[in-house]
């Protein structure tokens, strides 16, 4: 093997190492995991889900039909401490709140629930709810127990999981109809206003929806990226750097280097050498 070939060869083997590392940094599932969980929520389509009581943001405890008042409303589920994927999908949420207009409250209302039962509170749901509205009034940010949260998931088709950094699970806003059944489901992270728009005014004017996705379309990689490398600041609105991540990445990256130039430093150097007549080192 010539000097070339062990330069590309372990360039590769560091471009693999860093990819593992940063894949590692930040759980998510498996092929096989997002499939089931996929296969669950898809299934729930068509299905009544239970009238469970919570408490809003402002510590008041309500029932799903009571808020609903026999119109369409919008379910996400997120947790408040996640700071990449909950506060995109709730930004999108508020977009489409925004072009929705004065139909909003009028043909159908929002509610954002904390499924992290032992972190997520009435306050820490406004705290969190404060960063995209400043009127519950038709959009509430919910709390409940435990077992009423699961129960709600089960209905739903929502799936959740505990991990070290905090949860994995489906990134999805379900629109329920009138009567309190699923009527769909919007899955991803960029969502536009009209993906959501579209089932609820169809749900509002009584059409039959109850079609149910042939697959699970992947969002593409590059929301990925994006959501590896910034991290949502509540108090601005906006995605900055996440510099922990990324130093730590720049740390694993200096290290794996560091190994590969000490072992093939010399032939690295003499490849340069040879083809350029001079090299800095």
């Amino acid at each position: 093997m010539n000097t070339f070939q062990k330069t590309f060869l372990f360039t590769l083997l560091f471009c693999l190492l860093l990819t593992a590392y940063c894949l590692q940094s930040h759980a998510s599932l498996s092929p096989q995991e997002e499939q089931a969980a996929f296969n669950l929520s898809n299934n729930a389509i068509g299905k009544a889900i239970g009238d469970y009581s919570f408490i809003d943001q402002d510590g008041k405890r309500f029932k799903l039909k009571e808020f609903a008042s026999g119109k369409p409303f919008i379910i996400s589920l997120i947790y408040t401490k996640c700071g990449h994927i909950c506060p995109a999908i709730t930004m999108n949420f508020k977009n489409a709140v925004k072009e929705a207009g004065k139909d909003f409250g009028s043909k159908f209302n929002a509610i954002t629930i904390g499924f992290d039962a032992e972190s997520d509170t009435p306050q820490r749901m406004r705290e969190y709810g404060g960063n995209f509205t400043d009127n519950f009034k038709n959009w509430k940010f919910a709390a409940a127990d435990k077992e009423t949260i699961e129960k709600l998931a089960k209905d739903i088709g929502f799936y959740y999981k505990k991990t070290d950094g905090g949860f994995d699970h489906l990134n999805v806003v379900s629109i329920i109809d009138a009567n309190g059944m699923i009527y769909g489901h919007v899955y991803g992270i960029d969502f536009k206003p009209e993906e959501i728009l579209s089932p609820v005014y169809q749900a509002e004017a009584g059409k039959p929806y109850y079609a149910k996705s042939s697959g699970h379309a992947d969002r593409g990689i590059i929301d990925r990226i994006v959501l590896f490398c910034y991290k949502y600041d509540e108090k601005t609105g906006q995605y900055k750097l996440d510099y922990p991540f990324l130093i730590g990445t720049m740390l694993e990256a200096i290290v794996i280097f560091s190994a590969i130039f000490f072992v093939w430093g010399s032939d690295i150097k003499s490849f340069f050498v040879k083809r350029s007549g001079h090299i800095c080192l």
